[in-house]
């Protein structure tokens, strides 16, 4: 009786586990000899109109690293556009590539507008540490939603 009622809760704790939804942010990494650069945001489906939080991380031999950034959206010819992190805000007002260490979060990223809507995307960022450079790469599929304007 004893060990059934264990392997009725362990069974009801597992079924409780699978059946809830964990929203987790996507990360892709590119490791450029001892740089280890990383790209993660909260879904790979934004819609047109919301902001979209991004996280760059670079660490060298293990270390957080001074590093510099900027983002490239790649198309299928190459790279369509570069931007920058912060662009025209007061912490990169000559919007410039960005110099951190360790870690940042961008959360001026976005929106992208009724043009993007329906086609993938690949947003990369380029993070650099002396000649050592990692491209961590991260797909995106803009979803549409009301009252989206085109951003030109």
């Amino acid at each position: 009786m004893r060990a059934r009622r264990s392997i009725m809760l362990a069974t009801a704790a597992v079924t409780a586990f699978v059946a809830t939804p964990v929203a987790q942010a996507a990360t892709t990494s590119y490791r450029d000899g001892p740089l280890l650069a990383t790209f993660s945001a909260g879904t790979h489906y934004p819609n047109c109109k919301q902001m979209w939080p991004v996280t760059v991380t670079a660490t060298f031999r293990g270390r957080p690293a001074h590093a510099t950034a900027f983002y490239q959206f790649l198309g299928p010819g190459g790279v369509v556009v570069r931007q920058y992190p912060f662009a025209h805000t007061r912490k990169n007002p000559h919007n410039q590539i960005w110099h951190f260490y360790g870690r940042f979060t961008d959360n001026t990223f976005g929106p992208f507008g009724a043009l993007a809507v329906g086609y993938r995307l690949t947003v990369r960022a380029v993070v650099s540490v002396g000649r050592y450079t990692a491209y961590p790469s991260y797909w995106v599929k803009v979803v549409n939603a009301r009252g989206c304007k085109a951003i030109r």
